[in-house]
């Protein structure tokens, strides 16, 4: 059976794998050279350097920047990721000393870093988040593409969990951190933003669900809790951005009252209320507010501030998916009649593709669904050697791509042969390819051919 009887396959649930053969050695060595060589290319200019001292550093072009390893890292286990992001005229390594993160990376077994952005002609450093914060001398410096590039050299270097990226941002460093968010939420899990925000213009939602938390004090002088202008440049207000992304989220805005919280030391008591926007939303998706009140722009944090944040971040990961439904749109001079293809995953090591079950050439339903989206991990590129990790109905909310066009299914697979055909983006290649199953306990496929369509 090509699909299981249940809408999600648990990748533990399945047996060890057991690869008894491959087909054309060729076509593995090229499937493999070609994702070998897009992964170069991609990561190019993201060279590493180690000290015996303090572990090991990454420099995008910037200078070099600290990761923190906790000791019980194995490359076995898919370990979070933490990036902080500092305020307005400070660096990486004084927001850590600010917030404490770095202190219980070790107990909490995340990786972690603190970069620092750009140095304005005043010699302050910002990040250029929104209009209001902090670019104010027009650098139009791509600080977005700045951390996606530092996430992405580390997830090649180490064995990051794809569902537990994190960005955490202190005022210019919680703008910033939403930037990133809106921008890549297919790579981040969840944003918290102390006494930063949100943008102020209107938008589209972003392509996927980010958790987001804010926390903000009432008496914030410099990010105003109901919102303001820096410089003429306006911008939301705590709540304004939260309910921004409860409904990116597909959230109902009509906020749960949560627990109440000790986050500042020289306020008595739990001076801090939280309400959570997490009903109908979709998944990997919800918002929450932290209101901390008589709270300033740089409070005095309790000691447990960095571990609350954790505990937090740490349940709230990504879906299992990347998107609202598998694919892309494939480029126009390819001339494809499909309008959305499988594409190649390098974070996860996965394809992620939508299939049509077919016999002998006809629909054939499984369960009553014909569409089904399909997850893929590559077990073996020499030998060619893929297993379907995840499955779900294909685009149950009815999403459209960015033509405003419903997205249809490159893949098929043919049940009276076994066959599965599909067309895969494999960064700047786009494939045509032919799989066969061989392990229908496993759900593993061999390689049976491949044609490149550019």
């Amino acid at each position: 059976m090509f699909i299981p009887n249940t809408t999600h396959v648990n990748p533990a649930g399945l047996r060890p794998i057991l690869v008894k053969r491959g087909l054309s050695p060729m076509l593995g060595y090229y499937l493999s050279m070609v994702i070998s060589c897009m992964k170069l290319s991609i990561f190019a200019l993201a060279p590493f350097f180690f000290s015996s001292a303090f572990g090991q550093t990454i420099d995008q072009g910037r200078g070099p920047v600290q990761l923190t390893v906790p000791q019980n890292y194995s490359e076995k286990n898919p370990t979070p990721l933490i990036v902080l992001l500092h305020g307005f005229r400070s660096n990486g390594s004084k927001q850590d000393s600010y917030l404490g993160f770095s202190d219980i990376a070790n107990d909490n077994g995340f990786l972690f870093i603190a970069p620092t952005g750009s140095v304005n002609p005043e010699g302050k450093t910002f990040w250029n988040a929104t209009p209001a914060c902090c670019d104010f001398f027009g650098s139009n410096v791509d600080d977005v593409g700045y951390i996606k590039e530092l996430i992405d050299a580390i997830k090649l270097e180490y064995n990051v969990d794809s569902n537990r990226v994190y960005l955490v941002g202190h005022s210019n460093g919680g703008f910033m951190s939403y930037q990133v968010a809106y921008n890549h939420p297919s790579i981040i899990a969840a944003v918290v933003s102390l006494a930063g925000a949100s943008h102020d213009e209107v938008r589209p939602a972003p392509a996927g669900k980010v958790h987001t938390l804010q926390i903000h004090g009432t008496r914030d002088l410099s990010i105003r809790f109901s919102g303001g202008f820096t410089f003429g440049s306006a911008y939301p207000g705590a709540l304004e951005t939260v309910t921004t992304w409860a409904g990116y989220n597909g959230c109902s805005l009509v906020a749960e009252e949560g627990q109440t919280l000790d986050l500042v030391a020289n306020l008595t008591g739990n001076e801090t209320t939280s309400e959570i926007y997490d009903d109908g939303c979709k998944s990997g998706g919800s918002a929450e507010l932290w209101t901390i009140e008589a709270g300033g722009h740089i409070p005095l944090l309790s000691n447990s501030f960095a571990q609350q944040v954790v505990d937090w971040l740490f349940v709230h990961t990504k879906s299992d998916w990347p998107a609202d439904y598998n694919g892309v749109t494939p480029p126009a001079m390819l001339g494809l009649s499909y309008n959305n293809i499988g594409n190649f995953s390098s974070a996860d090591n996965s394809i992620y593709t939508c299939v049509r079950t077919v016999e002998n050439g006809i629909p054939t339903a499984i369960d009553g669904i014909e569409q089904f989206d399909i997850a893929i991990k590559i077990i073996s590129y020499e030998l060619g050697v893929i297993q379907i990790t995840n499955s779900r109905l294909f685009n149950a909310d009815d999403v459209r791509n960015e033509n405003n066009e419903l997205p249809d299914c490159s893949g098929i697979f043919e049940l009276s042969t076994n066959l599965y055909t599909d067309i895969i983006q494999v960064g700047n290649q786009v494939l045509e390819v032919v799989f066969e199953l061989r392990d229908d306990v496993n759900l593993e496929f061999d390689l049976v051919n491949f044609l490149e369509l550019n």
